[in-house]
């Protein structure tokens, strides 16, 4: 079964994960002698070539080469050190859901895309910016019933107050399962 778009989870040459890269990607860096596959079960690393003779098992994923079969990593490690990339977080309605794990900051009821909207908790007409501190998740529902008013004079209340978050804490979407072979390396 082939899975050139899964997602690998890449980890600096500290090991400290940096990034999520599909399938694709990652077989360039192993290929390129850029980064070596790990082993989630016992931390063994293997070269490019090891990797190559890994036997594939029934259900495993692989890639079919037209000489061979590759294994599809699941992690990898640079072997060259990478400074861990400062990101200054874009703030876009992308990031807001991610940040709020697409949860309303008013309900706590998780959405779905179809449902979710972005709500100013002080209104712009009222002086309301775009900031990290003052957009928040929420129902389009909830929105629209609170329209132009404040948290106060619609009886709602935020679960947690909103800041700015770290790129770290955005690189995986919490509607996807992680793979359970990334759990040792987060």
């Amino acid at each position: 079964m082939t899975a050139l778009n899964d997602l690998v989870l890449i980890l600096n040459k500290g090991w400290t994960p940096i990034r999520v890269r599909n399938v694709k990607t990652a077989i360039k860096l192993l290929f390129r002698k850029r980064a070596c596959v790990v082993s989630p079960e016992d931390y063994q690393v293997f070269s490019w070539e090891k990797w190559l003779e890994q036997k594939i098992e029934d259900g495993e994923k692989y890639i079919q080469a037209v000489s061979c079969k590759i294994k599809v990593p699941e992690v990898i490690v640079l072997t060259e050190y990478q400074k861990i990339p400062i990101y200054d977080v874009r703030l876009t309605k992308k990031n807001i859901f991610l940040r709020d794990k697409w949860r309303c900051q008013y309900s706590g009821k998780v959405l779905s895309p179809k449902e979710a909207d972005i709500d100013h908790i002080i209104p712009k007409s009222k002086g309301g910016k775009n900031t990290w501190g003052n957009l928040v998740t929420t129902s389009k529902k909830l929105n629209r019933k609170k329209g132009n008013k404040s948290l106060e004079e619609v009886g709602l209340k935020l679960l947690k107050k909103p800041s700015k978050p770290s790129h770290r804490s955005l690189l995986f979407d919490p509607r996807k399962k992680i793979p359970e072979s990334w759990s040792k390396f987060l």
